[in-house]
């Protein structure tokens, strides 16, 4: 009889209101805020990109795009890197602003419970835990594809002028 529990590491990004919950192995790195360069006519959740090891890495405020009120960014701000689980060589990484140094997270299958769902934005998939903590695993997949119609590489030359 196999007792093994299943857990995953994750990283929780906490947001002003949400704590994005998200594995380990999807975070490339976690970077000090600094304000992204603005392109024209974006989305106000586009804040712009930012330069991470020689790349321009597309910034998005997740809980703009939730439609939830932001707070001013603090002295604690950080944007996390993550990969693109696509793995598209057009937009590697995208970067998720945060209100605050992330934490580390065991996402145990025993302890874990689905929250209520109801009215959550079509970027999260899910609510974890009715504990009033606020964590929802994002759906990337669909913050991506948004962000494909907001940015694409050739939108860096507008950084040129």
């Amino acid at each position: 009889m196999n007792n093994k529990s299943t857990s995953v590491r994750c990283m929780l990004l906490p947001l002003t209101t949400l704590n994005l919950l998200v594995p380990n192995s999807a975070v490339a790195e976690i970077i000090g805020y600094s304000t992204p360069r603005q392109l024209s006519d974006s989305s106000e959740w586009f804040s712009g990109v930012v330069l991470w090891r020689g790349v321009y890495i597309p910034v998005v405020v997740v809980e703009q795009m939730c439609g939830v009120n932001t707070a001013q960014t603090g002295p604690r701000a950080r944007i996390a890197i993550i990969y693109n689980p696509e793995k598209d060589p057009e937009l590697p990484y995208l970067g998720i602003h945060m209100q605050d140094i992330p934490r580390a997270y065991l996402a145990e299958a025993d302890s874990m419970e689905s929250g209520n769902d109801e009215g959550l934005s079509e970027y999260l998939v899910a609510r974890v835990d009715d504990d009033q903590l606020g964590r929802v695993i994002p759906d990337l997949d669909k913050i991506i594809a948004d962000l494909k119609r907001e940015f694409n590489p050739g939108r860096l030359e507008e950084l040129k002028a």
